[in-house]
């Protein structure tokens, strides 16, 4: 008869055989699991003291492995900050505590570039969802340890949804996930906003636009239902307020921060002040920043007069008519001095000089019959051809400016439009921000002078006003010009600077650390390659018509508009010699009062 001491080291033995027998199964399980992967070392970690890596289940799985083995010397991510390593590795974690699993494989992934990660513990079968929920990454599967029994692996999948797979004793099992990139019908929640051609909202014909049109193309090839959440419209892309301690998102930002969407949809620039708190999609399109700016109007058909000559041209050509009349004046008074008489010399009349200059600048050449003075003919000789090329000149311009408008030269470059008094009108303070901390000088400069405006509308209605100048993307400033302000007969109503800046990638907004991530780079690629990107943009794309001013009349005539300058030109002879008139009658009374006296 056994003694009471022997059956306990009995059962002792046999339950450390039953144990052993367990971890070796579990290990194995764990190794075939592993087994197709190509990383070169394995990561093994428990949530317990390091004494418990020389242990059980986690010696015994040790013992097991060919490749190296990588202990981190610690599991609480004290070392987050440091380098990752260049290649991956596949992770076992072995918990004891569901509630620290979640950080301690952040804090791996934070080190390691994690291949396939095996969570191995003896958890509720609710227990495991619940931390794969919490994680949420395709890479992450929980293998529940039982005792006697099967073991059960559970993974996450895409779709919000965990799957489960018993193994049996000598199963093969391995890791598999779906290579087809396929979401299995996930419905996903699509934050947008009114910002076209991007983003077009029509109540008639629903949510269009570039980056619809590509949602839809993705939809159905990774196979995910959707639908649209619109922003508020004074908060569009959104800000971030407040102190690190405390800061509040706004927008389409906020919108992923707070986890409302799992995607953000609207020309959505990559820009390093929104990525600690979101992520994004490969880029799928590349933008510019630029400014619409009122377009110059025509000038009045009267100022043809004027403006047929620059000023440089007018001031020679009037130096030129007073130092002609001078010279005129002076040679017939030395040609008189000498030969003792002016009764021939038709320019001994200093009347009669400005007369004939002006009348050869305006092509009534008179030529006097009596010029006795040789000095006084060599000279006309030049100041007559000089005539002829200016009063040539001169029509020329006056017919082409009373038949075409002629307008002052637009703003077209940075400098430009810093310089103008214009009023520099941006959607929000994002983009400000932007300029203000940019190292070039001259967009500093404009990033002081813009005025945030919380309503985009509004905004482009301000164009018409004539005093502000809009800035925002270079595919949004032409849709909005082509549709609000379309080229007419009398001229363009804006005008688009020739000069961008801020070029920046434009891409989907994602919630940080999304799953969503891989599938959309991917795919989104394959749009990209096939072209598919750049039809669905240039569907949408409005460009501003170039304005021909023939294009209104085949057949171009004089009108009262075009010779209003002739008839204002008539109108203040007209006055002027009326006056004269009276001044010569009221002189005339006067001299003969005195005469008669």
């Amino acid at each position: 008869m056994l003694s009471p001491l022997n059956v306990v080291l009995s059962l002792v033995l046999v339950i450390h055989a039953v144990v052993s027998r367990d971890d070796q199964r579990t290990a194995q399980a764990i190794s075939t699991l592993l087994a197709d992967s190509k990383c070169p070392a394995t990561i093994v970690v428990s949530d317990d003291s390091p004494r418990h890596y020389s242990e059980g289940l986690v010696n015994t799985f040790i013992n097991m492995q060919s490749n190296p083995i990588i202990l981190p010397e610690t599991s609480d991510g004290s070392q987050k900050g440091r380098h990752r390593e260049p290649t991956c590795q596949n992770a076992v974690i072995f918990g004891r505590q569901i509630t620290t699993l979640a950080s301690l494989y952040r804090a791996i992934k934070s080190q390691f570039y994690v291949n396939n990660a095996m969570v191995v513990a003896r958890f509720t079968p609710e227990d495991a969802v619940r931390l794969l929920f919490d994680i949420q990454d395709e890479k992450v599967f929980v293998l529940l340890e039982k005792n006697g029994r099967d073991l059960e692996l559970y993974s996450w999948k895409a779709n919000n949804k965990t799957s489960s797979v018993i193994i049996r004793s000598q199963s093969n099992v391995t890791l598999t996930r779906d290579r087809s990139l396929n979401l299995s019908g996930r419905h996903l929640m699509i934050g947008t906003l009114v910002y076209p051609p991007s983003i077009i909202i029509d109540t008639a014909r629903g949510i269009q636009g570039i980056e619809p049109s590509i949602i839809e193309t993705l939809a159905h090839n990774l196979k995910f239902t959707y639908e649209f959440i619109q922003t508020s419209p004074n908060e569009m892309w959104g800000e971030i307020f407040g102190t690190a301690d405390n800061r509040t998102f706004t927008g389409l930002l906020g919108m992923l921060v707070r986890k409302e969407v799992d995607i953000a949809a609207g020309e959505l620039y990559i820009s390093s002040l929104r990525l600690p708190y979101v992520d994004y999609t490969d880029i799928y399109n590349f933008g510019y920043e630029s400014f619409l700016v009122p377009a110059p109007r025509p000038y009045g058909k009267w100022t043809a007069l004027f403006y047929s000559f620059t000023w440089p041209t007018w001031l020679a050509t009037i130096v030129s008519a007073f130092v002609v009349i001078v010279m005129l004046r002076f040679a017939a008074a030395c040609s008189a001095r000498y030969s003792g008489t002016t009764s021939n010399d038709v320019f001994a009349d200093f009347q009669y000089c400005c007369l004939y200059v002006i009348g050869n600048l305006s092509n009534v050449q008179v030529q006097p019959q009596n010029i006795t003075s040789g000095s006084n003919r060599t000279f006309l000789i030049g100041w007559l051809f000089a005539t002829l090329i200016l009063s040539t000149g001169y029509r020329s311009g006056l017919i082409s400016y009373m038949t075409f408008p002629f307008t002052p030269p637009a703003i077209d470059t940075l400098q430009q439009l810093v310089d103008s008094p214009l009023q520099k009108v941006a959607f929000g303070g994002f983009f400000k921000s932007i300029l203000m901390n940019s190292t070039n000088e001259l967009e500093k400069e404009i990033g002081e002078q813009l005025i945030p405006h919380y309503n985009l509308t509004g905004m482009f209605l301000s164009l018409e006003t004539g005093s502000s100048a809009i800035e925002s993307s270079l595919n949004n400033l032409l849709y909005m010009a082509a549709t609000m302000y379309p080229t007419t007969s009398a001229g363009p109503r804006v005008h688009l600077i020739k000069e961008n800046l801020v070029p920046a990638w434009v891409a989907f907004g994602l919630q940080k650390n999304s799953q969503l991530k891989p599938y959309f780079d991917k795919e989104i690629q394959r749009l990209i390659e096939s072209g598919l990107v750049e039809h669905h943009r240039t569907t949408f794309a409005k460009k501003l018509d170039k304005w021909n001013p023939k294009k209104a009349n085949d057949r171009i005539s004089f009108s009262l508009d075009s010779l209003q300058g002739a008839f204002y030109l008539l109108g203040v002879g007209i006055v002027a010699s009326i006056v004269v008139f009276i001044v010569e009658i009221g002189s005339a009374s006067k001299v003969f009062k005195v005469m008669s006296k």
